[in-house]
This record gives structure tokens, C-alpha cells and sequence, in this order.
């Protein structure tokens, strides 16, 4: 009898899945083959064959997690329990739910015939070990996934002690964040066209904003008599960041200018980028095509116009070639702002403006000290080489 991908569809049976799995995975040569092409695999329940590849065996999987059929496993069951007491209780969002199931669903096939009560360290270590070719920061998040779910289960007494108590998790590498050119900012700013686009400039290059933050700005964000503006960020936490020098002075400049392709000035429900779309419009006196922009100031960007609107304004700096939509992220802007704002300010500062909820997560990026921190240290230290020789504590002789 064929098994075929689409059959697990309606109903995930762990049990005759595992043993598909295995026959698969226990056939090396089977992995070379076209996924799309299945190939017979010997199966001794009434002297039928089986037809699964390694590429049907993954189409299973990814369906049983796109139609939860692998909450009908034990350990499926438990991690419906969990998500929804963590979106409930705990008030996950929609973004962290699907990252977590994510894992916890692959979790849960992977280990199909265990109860929870069943599953060992080692066990739990064969799943974290399915994305051993990922990066360290990777597998820390997965591993953090996994002791959540664990912790929550031995809290909630399903279990009497975690499994994944003993796991930890992978170090990261020590990385220097990566920034954008020293030129970029005068570039950008220096040919934006409109006071939206540069606002929308300030709030990455001053500010550090995340470009889903700067999407689902709003005009009622801003506060010019107050000098501030409300940024919702991830997990739903909102922070005010105050607005000096310039910034301010481009708000009000924008507050008092028609918007592109709108004709009139902002109004509160309108968003900062809000989309456009070119529509046909007829034919020219010589039968040329013409076109119109079309824009929606009240509809949110999506995260693919906000990242063509940035490259659009690296394009027009020179910053990359035309066409590129790739090598210099927006988040660059966010480190940029980060690095300089805790050489001036201190890290404590730059974590409240980048809105962390730990201070390790901004000493794990920007705690480190960089290239420009050494560069002023010797600086320092050959002004006190000078002070020295001035003082006379060290002989000019003694440079030779």
C-alpha cells in the first residue's frame, strides 16, 4: 500500500509515521534521489511496499504542523497545553507563538512514541541536535524554547522534574555589531526629497527604530509640544524615545508639508510610510503608456515596501548599485545608533532607547568595546605620553 504525503493531511498516526521515517532514513542511498520521485521501500506487514522518500517524509512533517495534526501525539497534546496557556496567560504574541511551535512541533514528531513522562535528556538532546548545522544563536533559541516548554510542564505537574534541566545552552561568538558606512547618514539625508522620507531617515539613523517599529509609525505618534514619540515594539511594549535637534525640526517641517501623491497635509491616522501603487492611466498624446500613483496614507506598509523603500533611499545615496535590494540591512541603521549612543551615553542608555527588556541583551551586542574605542584609548594614552615628557618623568632620550 503507497503512502503518500497528503495522507497526513487529516490525521498524523505517530506510530506508522516512526516507522516510514525509519525505513527512509535508514536507506542512505534513498537521500541522493529526487524527493519528487518516490522509489519503493521494503515493508514486511503483509509483503507490502511502502513508497516514502526523505523529501515525502519532510512534506509530512511540515503538514502536520501547518494543520496541528501533531497535537494527536503525547507530547503534541502537551505543547497545545502549553501555547495556549502562553499566549492566555503569559500573553505571547502571535509572532513568538508560531516561532516556539515551530520547534515544539518538530519536538514532537521527532518524538512521537514518547509520553512526556517517558522522554529523557538524551532525547531532548537528539531534537536540539536537528539543528546542529545552524548558528550558536540559533541553537540558543532553540534550546531556550525547549527548557520553557519543560519548566512550564514540571510547574504545571505534568511531569515531576524537567528533562531539559541539565541542558545548556550553546555559547554564542563574541561579534562586533556590524554598522553602516561612516559617510551614510549626510548621504541619505542629504538627497531624501521629501521631509516624510527624511523623518522616516531620522527615525532609523537617530533613533534606532526597527524597521516593523518604523512601519507602524503614525502620525498621532508624534508629539511636537511634548517632543517625543510612542514606539510599539516587539512582544507589544511601547517606549517614548524624546526628540531633539534635528529630528524635531524635521517633524514640524513635515507636520506643515502635503504628503506625496496625497495632496494635503498628515493627518493623525495616517502612517509615516504608507503605501503606493503605480496604476495605468491612459495613453499620451503620442500613444505612450502613462502612469498614476495611487497612495493609501491609512493603510499600514507591509515589511517587503518598507525594505524597498530603504534600498530606494541607499540607491539615490550611491550607497549600492541600482537594482541591489541586499547588502546593507536596515538594522545596520539600528546598531549604528546603538554604538554611538553608548560611547556618549553609556550602555544603560542605550539599552532604555533600544528598549531591551535585559541589559544582557545590549552588553551581549554592544558591550563590547570596538575598533573606534581603542583607537581613542591611544589617543588618550599618547596625550599622556606627551604630559610625561612635558613633565620631564620621562626623557626625550628615552624614546630612542
Amino acid at each position: 500500500m503507497a503512502i503518500r504525503a497528503k495522507e497526513a493531511r487529516t490525521e498524523f498516526d505517530p506510530g506508522r509515521q516512526l516507522e516510514l521515517f525509519d525505513e527512509a532514513l535508514s536507506a542512505p542511498e534513498r537521500a541522493r534521489a529526487d524527493p519528487l520521485v518516490p522509489s519503493d521501500v521494503s515493508h514486511h506487514s503483509n509483503g507490502a511496499r511502502a513508497c516514502l522518500t526523505l523529501g515525502e517524509a519532510a512534506r509530512i512533517i511540515r503538514e502536520a504542523v501547518k494543520d496541528k495534526s501533531y497535537r494527536s501525539t503525547p507530547l503534541g497534546q502537551l505543547v497545545g497545553r502549553y501555547l495556549r496557556w502562553f499566549r492566555n496567560e503569559y500573553g505571547a504574541t502571535e509572532s513568538t507563538l508560531r516561532d516556539y511551535e515551530a520547534v515544539l512541533a518538530r519536538m514532537s514528531i521527532t518524538l512521537a512514541d514518547k509520553e512526556p513522562i517517558d522522554v529523557s535528556v538524551d532525547d531532548l538532546r537528539d531534537v536540539i541536535d536537528l539543528w546542529s548545522e545552524r548558528s550558536p544563536r540559533t541553537r540558543q533559541k532553540v534550546t531556550s524554547v525547549v527548557r520553557a516548554l519543560w519548566s512550564w510542564a514540571e510547574e504545571q505537574g505534568h511531569i515531576a522534574i524537567s528533562p531539559a534541566a541539565r541542558i545548556r545552552r550553546p555559547r554564542s561568538e563574541k561579534r562586533v555589531a556590524p554598522l553602516l558606512p561612516a559617510d551614510a547618514r549626510p548621504r541619505l539625508l542629504t538627497v531624501a526629497k521629501h521631509p516624510r522620507d527624511r523623518l522616516a531617515l531620522f527615525c532609523l539613523l537617530l533613533l534606532g527604530v526597527r524597521r516593523g517599529e518604523l512601519a507602524s509609525i503614525q502620525v498621532r505618534d508624534f508629539d511636537a509640544q511634548r517632543c517625543s514619540l510612542r514606539v510599539y515594539g516587539k512582544g507589544r511594549k511601547e517606549r517614548l524615545l524624546p526628540l531633539r535637534g534635528p529630528v524635531l525640526a524635521e517633524l514640524r517641517l513635515f507636520l506643515s508639508t502635503d504628503l506625496p501623491h496625497v495632496g494635503r497635509p498628515p493627518e493623525p491616522d495616517d502612517y509615516l510610510l504608507y503605501p503606493t501603487k503605480k496604476v495605468y492611466d491612459g495613453r499620451g498624446p503620442e500613444g505612450q503608456q502613462k502612469l498614476a500613483v495611487l497612495a493609501y496614507p491609512k493603510k499600514r506598509p507591509s515589511p517587503q515596501a518598507v525594505h524597498r523603500w530603504w534600498y530606494r533611499q541607499l540607491q539615490a545615496a550611491g550607497l549600492v548599485g541600482h537594482g541591489i535590494t541586499h547588502g546593507l540591512n536596515m538594522h545596520l541603521a539600528r546598531h549604528t545608533f546603538a554604538t554611538e549612543l553608548r560611547r556618549v551615553a553609556g550602555i544603560d542608555a542605550a539599552s532604555q532607547a533600544l528598549g531591551h527588556a535585559d541589559l544582557n541583551t545590549t552588553l551581549a551586542i554592544y558591550g563590547h568595546r570596538d575598533q573606534t574605542d581603542l583607537e581613542v584609548a591611544m589617543e588618550a594614552y599618547a596625550r599622556w605620553l606627551e604630559q610625561q615628557r612635558e613633565d620631564e618623568i620621562v626623557p626625550p632620550e628615552a624614546d630612542l
